[in-house]
């Protein structure tokens, strides 16, 4: 069963991303808007929500990257998902969920164990 699972470690990632990105949209609806509105280039500092939107959808497209990646591992050149991968990830999540307990980190740490199964 957690071999199966590993398999779709990449597919499981991507939804997050996907679902990391919708929220950001809506959280921070009203800053990317005022970013659209000041002509996008340099429109962010020194506004910190602005910031904060800007680095959460960032962060939302390197996971949704990564995701790609381990699916094109696992899916298309049937290879293992490195541990490192599952173990960096999960050290990630770990320091996100001290720093801000009330986060989608949770949801990554049961995707990072997976991923270190042997």
């Amino acid at each position: 069963m957690a071999a199966k699972l590993k398999s779709y470690s990449g597919t499981m990632l991507a939804w997050t991303a996907v679902l990391h990105t919708v929220v950001g949209i809506f959280v921070y609806w009203q800053p990317l808007a005022d970013i659209g509105r000041s002509g996008l280039f340099n429109s962010i500092d020194p506004h910190y929500d602005r910031g904060s939107a800007f680095w959460f959808l960032l962060f939302g497209a390197l996971l949704f990257m990564l995701a790609e990646l381990i699916r094109w591992l696992t899916q298309v050149k049937r290879m293992e998902i490195p541990k490192f991968i599952g173990i960096y990830m999960l050290a990630l999540c770990l320091v996100g969920v001290f720093f801000m307990p009330v986060s989608g980190f949770w949801l990554v740490i049961p995707q990072a164990l997976i991923m270190m199964q042997d």
